[in-house]
């Protein structure tokens, strides 16, 4: 995927994509696919063209993911310093990216080059008037090469986080017999799921300890937040509380698993059980909540605590709904 970072030989347009909000839900690769939707019907309108609907499908279904970048593309630093974005503020920061190749995929099929689909697309796009200005606006962008790159900013990455804790406390697991037959049982089987496991029971030990700090109250399940009621994501000057690259690789990983838990794909949860518990784990070696964070930063701990609450969820869900296993609390 390395052909949509940022290459001399390529052109990369960025523009402002209003996007509807209500559309947002926990899978922010669903809302993208509708938005591409919406930017290829106006593709084969303006250009009076025609995308097989089997390739559209395809290209919606599959090639719409997280870009895994450790680093912030070349690109997207020039267009902060070109526009004086505050995102430069933190050193640390790291947009957390989703790509398709929308110019090569459509390529054969259109009987152009991925470049001049892509710069059709800009053109199309930059000055296309959306009347709604209540829409809120996603920075997009265009490269030559043929990719369209959709960059997550702190406030849409908010709502997504306050949208999956509301979703979490609706959707708990709904299996109690299954849970309560595996809760006593550590997995034994070559899965080699107890990480996964134990990092459960880790996160739910934190949450404890986080109540008995008075930094938030649980629900009776142990494993909700009841207070506050609204978790505080960004400070004062709207900044993400959570900036740290473990906090960055771990709101990855969640919006990985969320993508995937909506498409009820047919994934390997356990190779994503895993995953979510290593990125957690140096998540909670690097990432602490009580001490000096706790006096100087409490709404960073809070934040901090909402992430635990989302890991211990999804830990959960994937082990007892998915794989059968236990999803102990305390080990």
């Amino acid at each position: 995927m390395d052909s949509n970072v940022s290459k001399k030989t390529n052109s990369h347009n960025f523009f402002k994509l209003r996007f509807n909000q209500k559309k947002l839900g926990i899978s922010v690769k669903n809302l993208l696919k509708q938005e591409l939707l919406l930017i290829l019907d106006l593709y084969q309108q303006k250009l009076n063209v025609k995308i097989e609907p089997k390739l559209l499908t395809n290209l919606l279904e599959v090639k719409v993911e997280v870009f895994p970048g450790k680093s912030s593309p070349t690109s997207w630093r020039n267009y902060c310093l070109r526009t004086n974005s505050s995102d430069l503020a933190k050193v640390q920061y790291l947009p957390i990216i989703y790509s398709c190749p929308l110019g090569m995929s459509l390529a054969a099929n259109l009987q152009q080059s991925p470049q001049t689909i892509m710069e059709q697309l800009a053109c199309l796009l930059t000055s296309k008037d959306d009347p709604d200005l209540e829409r809120r606006q996603l920075l997009t962008e265009i490269v030559s090469s043929g990719w369209i790159n959709f960059y997550l900013d702190a406030r849409f990455i908010a709502d997504w986080l306050g949208r999956s804790l509301c979703w979490s406390q609706n959707n708990g697991i709904n299996q109690p017999q299954l849970t309560a037959r595996a809760i006593y049982t550590l997995d034994t089987t070559p899965t080699k799921l107890f990480p996964a496991q134990y990092i459960h029971a880790r996160c739910c030990s934190l949450l404890r300890l986080g109540a008995r700090e008075n930094l938030i109250t649980l629900a009776d399940n142990q494993a909700q937040i009841t207070q506050p009621e609204s978790i505080p994501w960004l400070d004062r000057e709207h900044n993400l509380w959570l900036s740290e690259i473990a906090e960055y690789n771990l709101l990855q990983q969640l919006m990985t698993i969320s993508d995937s838990w909506v498409d009820n794909s047919d994934c390997r949860w356990s190779k994503l059980a895993l995953n979510l518990s290593q990125n957690t784990a140096i998540f909670l070696a690097d990432c602490r909540f009580l001490g000096e964070v706790k006096q100087k930063y409490p709404q960073k701990a809070i934040a901090r605590l909402g992430l635990i609450v989302l890991v211990q969820f999804w830990l959960e869900k994937i082990l007892v709904e998915k794989l059968g296993v236990a999803a102990p609390r305390e080990l």
